[in-house]
């Protein structure tokens, strides 16, 4: 069982490692365009403001779930560095049941958001809104299965600190 899930994780931290670099990737360009411009004589369309949103949604949606893994999400360090390492690992999985219960709690709400946009369209750029409006399911999902995983001992290492603590 243990297996299928580390498979299961793995495949979801790829996939969510994708989706970051896309919708990073987008919105890189979308925003490079509108940079552009301002320069005269270039075109500065419309509907890059409205896709450079959905990207950074997008972006947040696919990178929580990661962050949550390597614990890098929810961490108060001014009340948790001074924690014996004992201690700290009891609040973190405090806190991943925390993040576990309010993600599933969520995770219906979401649905029928989700659900109740079919038919809208954006504005800007002619699409179903119901592509944009998933995300608001994908947070919550990715928030429990990853603290889920988290709590079944699949937690990753944050990489190195680049010296944040005071």
């Amino acid at each position: 069982m243990r297996n299928i899930f580390g498979a299961l994780l793995s495949g979801a931290l790829t996939f969510c490692r994708y989706g970051t670099i896309a919708a990073f990737s987008v919105l890189i360009a979308v925003v490079t365009i509108q940079v552009l411009g301002r320069i005269p004589g270039f075109p500065s369309p419309s509907w890059t403001e409205e896709v450079a949103r959905f990207a950074l949604v997008y972006l947040v949606a696919f990178s929580c779930g990661i962050a949550v893994l390597r614990s890098e999400l929810v961490n108060v360090d001014l009340f948790v560095a001074p924690l014996p390492a004992s201690a700290r690992k009891f609040v973190d999985r405090i806190v991943d049941l925390i993040i576990l219960g309010f993600s599933i709690a969520i995770i219906p709400g979401a649905y029928d958001y989700v659900i109740g946009s079919i038919g809208e369209r954006a504005r800007s750029i002619d699409i179903p809104m119901i592509t944009i409006y998933v995300v608001t399911l994908i947070i919550p999902v990715a928030l429990a299965f990853f603290s889920l995983a988290r709590l079944l001992g699949f937690a990753q290492p944050s990489p190195a600190s680049h010296g944040e603590l005071v």
